[in-house]
């Protein structure tokens, strides 16, 4: 069954949303490629088991970053899954649901990631006590499309999509909440990787966290009591020939400017950025030492956050998390 090691090694990747999925070529490069992710906001990887000396390059960026979450891929056998954790591997990723490979990580207290994309595999994957699978490979298989039909009949599962995943497609994909996160090579690329190019790993790797988590802004929030803010919002909906939409604590004009008829944080107000993961946002922000207003959030019925404020305020406005559609 699942255990707590287990969801603390998924939560951890869920919090970032990216999983670089890399065939190291020499175990030499693999300490500068760790630390070039780090450095691009990518503390995970899975090497995978594709050549003779991957699990030397695991063996090495344990080593080296004993906190990198860095796991085993392209695992066929429990002598494998042995040697991995030999190597020092969080966590194990198989291609497709072997229930004694999944058996073996299980009785050795290591996370396993198999791969599930049919309703069989889901069912056999979920009466081992898992929860979260390996879609692959997600871009031939329909990606998230496929994935939100598959999530239909089982409401408990989550998925880790890769093959196909690109800095274009990441958006899709993240703003999915069947998706955990997703995997793949994009962010570093093997041309790059071979010829040692870490600089242009760690900006890749940038571009694709600025992809998954997709901020922008949803709205403006002017604060006032509860006559000025309808008067406020009336005011501006006439205006700009926008929608007045009476609220109870605020109304608004249109979705671009909420006017508040009760006391909100902010000098003068706030500013809503939406992202596709509250929780993946609010864990960026923590891991960059932004602090978080722990008493100003809401989450929904699942438990999930899904608003937040953070603690400093810019200019009199608060600054607060929404979840986007």
């Amino acid at each position: 069954m699942e255990n707590e090691v287990q969801r603390n090694c998924f939560d951890a990747i869920a919090e970032v949303g990216i999983v670089p999925v890399i065939n190291i070529p020499r175990p030499e490069l693999a300490a500068p490629l760790a630390k070039a992710l780090r450095a691009g906001g990518i503390p995970i990887l899975e090497v995978t088991l594709r050549n003779d000396t991957a699990l030397e390059s695991l063996r090495r960026i344990k080593a080296e970053d004993p906190a990198m979450l860095a796991g085993a891929g392209t695992v066929l056998t429990c002598a494998q899954v042995d040697d991995a954790l030999a190597a020092g591997a969080d966590y194990i990723v198989t291609p497709g649901f072997n229930p004694k490979v999944v058996s073996h990580c299980q009785a050795a207290g290591i996370p396993v990631l198999p791969g599930c994309v049919t309703p069989t595999e889901i069912e056999a994957g979920r009466e081992a006590g898992l929860r979260l699978f390996k879609f692959f490979p997600s871009e031939q298989l329909g990606g998230v499309k496929t994935i939100r039909e598959l999530c239909g009949p089982y409401r408990d599962v989550r998925f880790v999509p890769t093959s196909g995943i690109t800095l274009a497609n990441i958006p899709a994909y993240l703003s999915c909440e069947r998706v955990a996160a997703v995997g793949g090579s994009c962010m570093a690329p093997a041309a790059l990787v071979q010829a040692g190019e870490w600089a242009g790993i760690t900006a890749l790797c940038r571009e694709a966290v600025r992809a998954s988590l997709g901020f922008q802004i949803m709205h403006v929030g002017i604060n006032g009591g509860r006559d000025d803010g309808e008067a406020n919002a009336r005011r501006l909906a006439e205006i700009f020939d926008l929608p007045y939409l009476p609220g109870g604590r605020s109304d608004f004009a249109g979705t671009a400017v909420e006017c508040c008829k009760e006391a909100f944080p902010g000098e003068k107000g706030h500013i809503a950025i939406g992202t596709y993961s509250v929780e993946r946002a609010a864990a960026n922000l923590r891991a960059r030492g932004v602090r978080l207003r722990e008493e100003f959030k809401n989450v929904d019925a699942q438990g999930r956050l899904i608003a937040v404020y953070l603690e400093e305020e810019i200019g009199g406005f608060a600054i607060h998390l929404l979840k986007r559609n």
